[in-house]
């Protein structure tokens, strides 16, 4: 093939898509506003989680306005005048209702299967950013323990390997936690990354194999006839021409979409993570349940990641936001406590307010797609995404659930 493929947006979605389209014999280039570091992609916590569940769940709706008042909550909403934002909260509240629910949790448990099986390559050429041993989702209190039950119960269903642990066997294998840790849902199938490291290796990557990954350039403008993608136009005034678009531009893909007569309603979560130092940190990766915090070790040091944030597009860090994170930690594992901090950070995660990704093709434009919305599991789904992006643009038949992250659902 000789078409040319433009990809726009160089995080996680878009470098394994263009990975993916270059192997499948396309000409790509990919556009990346930023430098490759400090995105979404770079700064998120690190852990691989098949099986992961939707943010829309029944249990958080009957916790919104508690949530959303609370600045302290893991879930917060600093109130603002927005219609776009009173729209997607009520669309998110319809689609915490239990039959959607379990409709998505379907979708996201098939998707992140076929994603987790597409890891294979990447886990033998790049060791360095991607260690398969597992994680933890560790509770203190019994409410924690029932819902780990109820998740140990449904991800077995669903063909996922966990096991059950309690208190006491998860202190045998690591002492670092404390005695009112009762238990935790070990996920043998789960993936401790280095974020950046993976961005940078597929970047790499990317060249070698022939692509073209352009950084520090701005989209302006999406340039299509009636019904064909033709060009993009940079800030700075050049025209890029294509035979095919692709959007995996996270937020700002909203924005984009807008260009191709499309709206996909999303809404920024932002992120934020503290690096510490610990003199005996924990031995293996956890999610700390009750107070939605991943706890990564990194080589020398400690990512404290997680809180949903919906603030709009900003890149404020509120102090308050993340001392809650040790705050929390150190119920969990009490040496956090007096860890020191190295670096902070915030990021922006695109959240669609049905709980799945936007992918597959614009309708009424031919050879245009977008690929965007994974929220909090864009490394998560990475591969898979790419390997439908390839189906896609191929002409392939996909997974009949793929239809429910359609593009179409919003047109």
């Amino acid at each position: 093939m000789n078409d040319h493929i433009i990809i726009i947006g160089g995080g996680i979605i878009g470098l394994l898509s263009g990975r993916e389209l270059l192997r499948r014999g396309h000409g790509v280039t990919i556009l990346e506003a930023g430098d490759l570091s400090n995105s979404a992609s770079t700064g998120n916590a690190g852990v691989i989680s098949p099986g992961h569940a939707p943010i829309p769940t029944p249990e958080v709706a009957s916790k919104a306005i508690r949530m959303m008042v609370d600045r302290r909550s893991p879930l917060y909403i600093p109130p603002r005048p927005s219609l776009s934002l009173m729209k997607w909260l009520l669309s998110f509240r319809r689609a915490c209702r239990p039959a959607h629910y379990a409709m998505t949790s379907d979708v996201l448990d098939r998707f992140s299967r076929q994603s987790r099986d597409c890891f294979g390559p990447l886990l033998e050429e790049c060791p360095q950013a991607l260690d398969p041993v597992g994680f933890a989702e560790v509770v203190r209190t019994e409410a924690g323990r029932e819902h780990l039950l109820e998740e140990e119960a449904r991800l077995t269903k669903a063909g996922f390997e966990v096991e059950m642990k309690t208190g006491d066997q998860l202190r045998q294998d690591d002492p670092s936690w404390n005695d009112s840790v009762l238990g935790g849902l070990f996920h043998h199938e789960g993936i401790v990354a280095r974020p950046d490291d993976l961005l940078l290796h597929l970047a790499d990557r990317i060249k070698d194999e022939g692509g073209h990954l352009r950084t520090g350039v701005r989209v302006k403008h999406l340039h299509h006839s009636a019904a064909r993608f033709q060009s993009i136009e940079l800030e700075d005034g050049e025209r890029i021409e294509g035979d095919t678009l692709l959007v995996t531009a996270g937020i700002w893909s909203s924005g984009l979409a807008r260009d191709l007569n499309i709206r996909v309603p999303m809404q920024a979560a932002k992120g934020y993570h503290l690096m510490v130092e610990m003199k005996q940190p924990p031995k293996i990766a956890s999610v700390l349940s009750e107070a939605c915090v991943v706890v990564n070790p990194m080589g020398d040091l400690v990512r404290l990641a997680g809180t949903l944030e919906l603030s709009g597009i900003n890149d404020r860090m509120v102090q308050r936001r993340l001392d809650m994170l040790p705050e929390a930690s150190c119920r969990y594992l009490p040496e956090i406590e007096h860890a020191k901090r190295h670096s902070e950070w915030n990021g922006l995660r695109p959240c669609t307010a049905d709980g799945l990704p936007v992918i597959g093709p614009v309708p009424g434009l031919e050879q245009a797609y977008l690929a965007t919305g994974h929220a909090m599991m864009g490394v998560t789904l990475g591969p898979g995404t790419a390997k439908l992006v390839g189906q896609y643009i191929d002409g392939e038949a996909v997974p009949d659930w793929v239809d429910k992250m359609d593009v179409r659902r919003f047109a």
